[in-house]
């Protein structure tokens, strides 16, 4: 295919929705997606999410991860208005967004004289295309509500719910955070706890535990229920 300007340029976009940043299809995207945008376009502009979620407002609460949310999605979806691309590359379409956040993308690309291209092309037959993405948007609309109504139900019995924080894992009934007592990050938390409460740094209890600073702020902010599962194994 012929470039359209004299100097043309492409973004690759690269995204998984689920597993770690690893992934062979990751790895596989990395690779053939550029490749494909290089043999279009001059110069080419990599926009990574890694794992990222592919799904926007339109199914998803404003205070969850959301695809339309991505400080690189928003560039993009303004580069694409201003005219910026002559392509927008992806594995397929789904890698761009799984609802209705995608014909969004599309319309600034159309507009301002984009094309769309695939390393997996979607169904030629338009029909065919739509009732495929509203099939897995209304897929995924039924698995967020039956996933809704667990976290409800599970609020209302006051489970714990969610990744257990660090140190702690899920007891053998699955509904209450415990001391992982099969690791030694139960011990870090607490070593944690009581360095704060010297008056420790940060910095100094990242470099004594190991532990960066994110997570040990997030420790210290429920010291109460490390303190009291402490307690608790202490009493048992």
């Amino acid at each position: 295919m012929l470039s359209r300007k004299l100097m043309s340029r492409a973004a690759a976009f690269i995204r998984k929705s689920q597993g770690s940043d690893d992934d062979v299809f990751l790895e596989l995207q990395r690779e053939r997606v550029p490749a494909l945008a290089e043999q279009l376009a001059d110069e080419v502009d990599v926009i990574d999410l890694g794992v990222h979620t592919g799904f926007s407002v339109h199914m998803k609460s404003v205070d969850e991860e959301r695809i339309d949310a991505n400080p690189k999605v928003e560039t993009l979806l303004e580069a694409l208005r201003d005219g910026e691309y002559d392509y927008l590359v992806a594995w397929d379409d789904t890698r761009l967004a799984r609802d209705q956040f995608y014909w969004k993308l599309k319309r600034a690309a159309v507009l301002s004289d984009c094309l769309l291209e695939f390393v997996e092309n979607p169904p030629e037959d338009e029909l065919t295309f739509r009732v495929q993405r509203a099939v897995g948007s209304d897929v995924k609309r039924r698995e967020i509500k039956k996933s809704q109504a667990a976290m409800d139900a599970r609020e209302q019995r006051g489970d714990d719910h969610g990744r257990p924080p660090f140190g702690l894992c899920y007891d053998e009934d699955g509904r209450r955070w415990i001391p992982d007592r099969e690791s030694r990050e139960f011990a870090t938390a607490l070593e944690v706890i009581r360095l704060r409460e010297t008056g420790r740094s940060w910095r100094d209890i990242a470099d004594e535990t190991g532990v960066n600073r994110s997570t040990a702020r997030g420790i210290y902010g429920r010291r109460d229920r490390y303190l009291e599962e402490a307690e608790t194994g202490m009493v048992a």
